[in-house]
């Protein structure tokens, strides 16, 4: 079945943990859902990418997968799922918190989770995973000020690529949340592929990939309507988006 729909923009999903611990949240999805959902991607007849040069190609036929955050859940469950059905794919690295916990995040205490260190990174990374930036602290860039999120951008950027040896392209900004000045910085900094959020919740911004998350609850037909970029979808997900308000704000300091 190939999944039709306007391809305004490529086709983007965000997966922040896949993991079988309990999670207080909505952004946790068991493997057994990915596997499903990885499974019905494929039948739909689109064609697997990683994000790098995704913009400049037409993006009719294809799709991203990436990951945020980079938990060591990741190269627990997804990452073998990955290279046994060959799929490309990006994980985007907070580079402060390599190998530390998520402390950026509001835990309540039972959420907390470590994050991948460099060996699994590396490892992630040789075996074609493309790995980007997820900035250096987390915080909403938005929020401080030019210099504070240039530099920010840039340190996470060095990090990543004298710790892999190859060079970083691409960033997800964090929450999503985006302005004018900063795309101009992240562009200033060498990032070519730049990621937001839901389109028409942070943007659009020119020269911006929108991304459609994916829920604990999410099933096939909700990634149908993520697919298809129906309007009903992107008004769910603006709503549920809303959840990251908390952190967004007591975290940035």
């Amino acid at each position: 079945m190939y999944v039709p729909g306007a391809a305004q923009y490529p086709r983007i999903l965000t997966y922040h943990e896949v993991s079988r611990r309990f999670h207080l949240g909505i952004n946790n999805v068991s493997p057994n859902s990915f596997r499903k959902q990885i499974e019905f991607i494929k039948e739909s007849g689109l064609k697997f990418a990683k994000l790098k040069g995704l913009r400049d190609s037409s993006g009719k036929d294809k799709i991203c997968i990436t990951f945020d955050d980079g938990y060591q859940s990741f190269y627990d469950e997804v990452f073998p799922t990955l290279i046994e059905e060959k799929i490309p794919a990006t994980l985007f690295i907070i580079t402060d918190y390599i190998g530390r916990t998520n402390d950026w995040d509001i835990t309540f205490g039972i959420n907390r989770r470590r994050h991948l260190n460099w060996d699994m990174i590396r490892e992630i990374s040789d075996q074609g995973i493309e790995i980007g930036s997820h900035s250096r602290t987390h915080r909403d860039l938005t929020r401080i000020s030019s210099e504070t999120a240039h530099s920010d951008l840039l340190e996470s950027k060095t990090v990543l690529e004298e710790g892999l040896g190859r060079e970083v392209t691409s960033l997800a900004l964090p929450f999503g949340a985006a302005s004018f000045d900063l795309i101009t910085i992240a562009r200033q900094c060498g990032y070519q592929e730049i990621c937001g959020g839901v389109p028409g919740i942070k943007g659009p911004f020119s020269g911006v990939l929108p991304r459609f998350p994916v829920y604990r609850w999410d099933r096939n037909k909700a990634l149908i309507h993520k697919l298809e970029m129906n309007l009903f979808e992107i008004t769910r997900l603006g709503a549920l988006h809303a959840c990251s308000n908390v952190t967004r704000v007591m975290k940035t300091k």
